[in-house]
């Protein structure tokens, strides 16, 4: 059986270890970029690092790394996945600097084509998307923007030609990136002009044992299955509001600052995020904070819609992903069918993996398997469940497995009804996680463990098999 996957980032990597283990071993992954990595190999701004607690945001089957922190930096963890690739055989099946652009099922050959930008045409029994959410940059479509006379980028394309040591620079955002790269910024720049649109909750980091790497990590996983069951009721987001207000009375001295620091919306709704740093620095005598929206760029840097304006020498978008668009780039047809036709009411798969009508395709970090807590965990959880569709397949020597449409319809149903009943829901907040048509697509509404549970065992009869 020959399988393509697509990315070699955490994803891909993990579906790759685990299938050949399981003797999958004609196997190719089409990485995009210059080596494995994914997003590690790509955020390379100051300060980027692990944001949930390394012995967490790590493979099951290689936990026993010696990581330097507990929150590890961004080369560590590049470096941990190079390691994976070696250990596990996975660098002779790369092809890196080849994109994926187009991929067709042949119903009669029961066989994937995968066009890539090279030109070449690669053919495989089963096709394994495994590109990841974070990989789209979102730039703000500013009026003027090109009459700024200064240097601007994303935080995800950042420019190591540019030296910010004494200069003025805006960061625009206060999402992840914006949490990690301010701290680092403010210990170099002349002054930092941090631009918020609206503020999310940053608690502080998860103190972390570094000598018990494995009771730890059961710690951490009991810990984030907890911060994610109270995101299904608007009681649990309280309490947690409540101990991010006295975090913040504790953090911030200014009433004033606190009171605009503080988000407007339930606890949970959107990503919180971790950090001990991230509230001293907007503290910092060169660092501003900004509350007021942009109305344009000008020449010499940024006006608002209050009237105001900064002279900044440089700006960096810190304004996150498009993590609702799947499969960026790559057209996906099957039976006459696009996945993007498909998908025009929403992106849908049977627990984040199977789409019916599509044949031998399945999912890695497909729609709503985004997660509070490690979403390391869940890729094994798809990894091992994609391992025993191939192992069924196999042993009954079918060519095709493709889910149920009424499997698929009921089990996403049941995701949207979770959802509807918890602080994720439309009603209660807005987010990157929902769509152009405000349908969560993008968040699971359980826990790691509840997502464990429901992959575990493969049931043959949602699937049809010929």
């Amino acid at each position: 059986m020959k399988v393509v996957v697509i990315g070699a980032g955490f994803a891909g990597l993990c579906v790759g270890a685990l299938l050949k283990q399981a003797g999958f071993a004609d196997l190719t992954l089409i990485e995009r970029g210059d080596g494995v990595g994914g997003v590690w190999r790509e955020n390379r701004y100051p300060g980027a690092a692990c944001d949930v607690p390394t012995p967490l945001y790590s493979y099951s089957f290689e936990h026993g790394h010696a990581w330097s922190a507990a929150y590890a930096p961004q080369s560590e963890m590049l470096r941990y996945l190079q390691h994976c690739a070696r250990k596990y055989g996975l660098e002779q099946h790369l092809r890196c600097g080849v994109r994926a652009t187009h991929a067709r099922y042949d119903g009669e050959e029961a066989r994937w084509t995968v066009q890539c930008s090279n030109g070449e045409a690669v053919q495989c029994d089963v096709l394994i998307p495994a590109v990841g959410i974070f990989n789209t940059p979102v730039v703000p479509g500013f009026a003027h923007a090109q009459s700024f006379e200064g240097v601007a980028f994303h935080s995800a394309q950042w420019r190591d030609d540019v030296d910010l040591r004494g200069r003025r620079v805006a960061v625009i955002g206060s999402g992840a990136s914006a949490v990690q790269i301010v701290p680092a910024l403010a210990g170099i720049a002349a002054r930092v002009d941090v631009v918020q649109r609206s503020p999310l909750y940053v608690m502080p980091r998860k103190p972390v044992d570094m000598g018990a790497m494995a009771s730890e990590r059961e710690r951490l996983f009991r810990e984030f299955d907890e911060v994610a069951n109270r995101r299904k009721s608007t009681e649990g987001a309280q309490a947690a509001q409540q101990a991010f207000a006295d975090h913040l009375e504790r953090t911030v001295r200014d009433p004033d600052l606190r009171s605009a620091l503080t988000p407007g919306f339930l606890f949970g709704c959107k990503r919180t995020l971790f950090s001990d740093e991230w509230y001293p620095a907007l503290q910092k005598p060169n660092v501003r904070p900004i509350f007021a929206h942009v109305e344009r760029l000008t020449p010499t840097g940024i006006a608002f819609t209050d009237g105001t304006s900064a002279e900044v020498d440089a700006i960096v978008y810190a304004t996150g992903f498009d993590p609702a668009r799947y499969l960026p780039g790559l057209e996906v047809e099957a039976s006459g069918t696009t996945l993007r036709d498909t998908w025009r009411q929403g992106a849908r798969a049977h627990l984040g993996i199977s789409v019916a009508g599509f044949p031998n395709l399945f999912f890695m970090y497909g729609p709503n398997t985004n997660v509070a807590g490690s979403v390391v965990h869940m890729h094994e959880c798809q990894a091992r469940y994609i391992v025993q569709c191939l192992q069924a397949m196999a042993a009954s020597g079918a060519t095709a497995m493709e889910v149920r449409s009424d499997v698929m319809e009921r089990s996403c149903d049941r995701i949207q009804q979770r959802l509807a009943v918890s602080v994720m829901d439309g009603a209660h907040c807005s987010s990157y996680a929902m769509d152009a048509a405000g349908r969560v697509v993008v968040q699971y509404p359980g826990s790691q463990s509840d997502y464990e549970r429901e992959t575990a065992q493969v049931d043959l009869g949602e699937f049809l098999m010929r």
